[in-house]
């Protein structure tokens, strides 16, 4: 099971998915809900052809991952990478432990802030390469990277982009669409955000530096593996590397923070428009050379991928690597991006069957509203289900919110169910099997998912627990809340009005 296992594991997510659509009937909401028992079954050739399907639709990112590979080849041509990872180990000796602990505060707040799962992806190969130096294993790598991330899902505070041009939505994000749906606001429960961040990520240290305690290994295991043998090490100036790699991920950042949607700042957009408005001899210089490009916010992974390929090839132009070892570092980091790549094409062909044959609201429908009014144990449920068949927040809150309001009328609970829907989908991210980020650094770690899930169950659990029981506490807070509010009104406009 251990050859291919990550296929296997995507296959049979597939394969289960395929077999849904045989026994439950579709559901689907739009303007009402249509839900007349009829089935619709996935067949053999449908099953050949989604593959298709998912590229036309998700191939940009399959084309980042591959970008991100290429990108990494070309920096193993240049010895000044390994040179300044020697260097970052080395001032780390004996501060490990913080390493890990500062490396985890800092992509969680990232993600947190920009929503920047898919973005962070550029600097992971990065910091593998630096935790594997230090003596980690390949579990521990992955807990940094993967773990961070999802911890910062689960707590996002201010990510909410959503740009509307006319009928068009530019670009938009999964919190985005669920606090449109939900009439809510990124600020809205802010101060639940903040602790499901907070204590998340203190679960998370705690956690990853308990197993990598444990499994300390040489400096040299894997290390070959993820940077290749024929890097030099020798005394090339790593700062031109430094600045480019630091200005590319700053960017790269800023290009994803919401600042129009939650900030109601439009400096980037007009620091846009001004530059690709600039004329020299009434000629439109840079926008006929940049062509089409958006503002920060509307930025997503082509325009990141395009910032990649140019500065990898600056880097190999102030490093003076030939034309030729150019090109053989973009093909063998592709390479090496590959598998990654085609797992994730293969996890968006589920989020197309669900899509095409819609059958999540048919299991999810029962548990939005169970009793009188919100159940958040049911709610999180619903949105667990949701999101591990629909891989992204955006599709997953989109099939089953738009119907959960019709149940759910007391729009005091919305944002309730807007941080319900953020921390159960970063949850997801974690541990299930159609996870983006999980399962492509898993592959490019090769580390089996049954490995991951045995090293990290309590971790999962435990975040689970922390969700729960933080939804539980506060929804009670509000109601409570709510009724005094409510009785204390009742009171004065229908006696103590009158006593007055």
């Amino acid at each position: 099971m251990k050859k291919h296992n990550l296929f296997k594991i995507v296959g049979i997510t597939i394969l289960v998915t395929v077999l849904l659509t045989w026994i439950l009937p579709t559901t689907y909401y739009q303007y009402s809900l249509v839900s007349d028992g009829t089935r619709s079954q996935v067949g053999l050739f449908d099953l050949f052809n989604y593959p298709a399907v998912a590229l036309s639709y998700f191939g940009n990112i399959v084309l980042y991952i591959l970008a991100i590979g290429g990108f990494y080849g070309v920096l193993h041509k240049i010895g000044a990478y390994r040179t300044l990872l020697d260097k970052i180990a080395k001032k780390m000796k004996g501060k490990e432990t913080i390493a890990l602990a500062v490396i985890m505060a800092v992509l969680a707040i990232l993600t947190s802030v920009c929503g920047a799962s898919l973005g962070l992806l550029i600097i992971v190969p990065f910091i593998v390469s630096l935790v594997l130096i230090m003596g980690y294993d390949k579990v521990t790598a992955a807990l940094t990277t993967v773990g961070a991330i999802s911890v910062g899902l689960i707590g996002t505070t201010v990510s909410s982009t959503y740009v509307q041009t006319g009928y068009n939505s530019v670009v938009q994000n999964g919190m985005g669409v669920v606090n449109t749906i939900l009439n809510t606001k990124a600020t809205d429960q802010i101060v639940v955000k903040i602790i499901l961040l907070v204590l998340g990520l203190a679960l998370l240290i705690f956690n990853t530096l308990r197993y990598a305690k444990k499994t300390k290994l040489s400096k040299e295991d894997s290390v070959k593996e993820l940077i290749p043998v024929e890097t030099k090490t020798g005394k090339t100036k790593t700062w031109p590397i430094v600045l480019f790699m630091d200005l590319m991920f700053v960017i790269a950042m800023l290009s994803l923070v919401s600042w129009s949607s939650v900030f109601k700042l439009n400096w980037f957009t007009k620091a846009t428009e001004a530059v690709l408005g600039l004329k020299i001899f009434k000629f439109q210089i840079f926008g006929k050379l940049l062509g089409t490009v958006g503002a920060f916010e509307e930025w997503g992974v082509v325009q990141i991928g395009v910032l990649l390929v140019l500065v990898s090839f600056i880097l190999s132009k102030i490093y003076k690597v030939k034309f030729n070892d150019y090109i053989d570092g973009i093909v063998r980091g592709a390479k090496k991006a590959l598998k990654p790549a085609v797992l994730v094409a293969l996890i968006y062909v589920v989020l197309i069957i669900v899509s095409y044959h819609p059958i999540i609201l048919t299991i999810t429908k029962p548990l939005i509203k169970v009793g009188n009014g919100l159940n958040v144990f049911t709610m999180s449920l619903a949105a667990l289900i949701s999101s591990i068949f629909n891989v992204d927040l955006y599709y997953a809150a989109s099939g089953v919110l738009p119907y959960a309001i019709t149940l759910l009328t007391d729009s005091s609970v919305y944002s309730i169910i807007a941080v319900i829907w953020q921390a159960i989908y970063g949850l997801t991210t974690l541990f299930a099997p159609t996870s983006i980020i999980l399962i492509a650094i898993l592959s490019y770690l090769d580390i089996p998912y049954g490995k991951w899930l045995k090293s990290n169950w309590k971790l999962i659990l435990e975040l689970l627990a922390l969700c729960l029981i933080l939804f539980t506490c506060y929804f009670k807070l509000i109601t409570t809340i709510h009724h005094y509010r409510t009785n204390i009104l009742h009171w004065f406009f229908n006696g103590g009005v009158y006593w007055i």
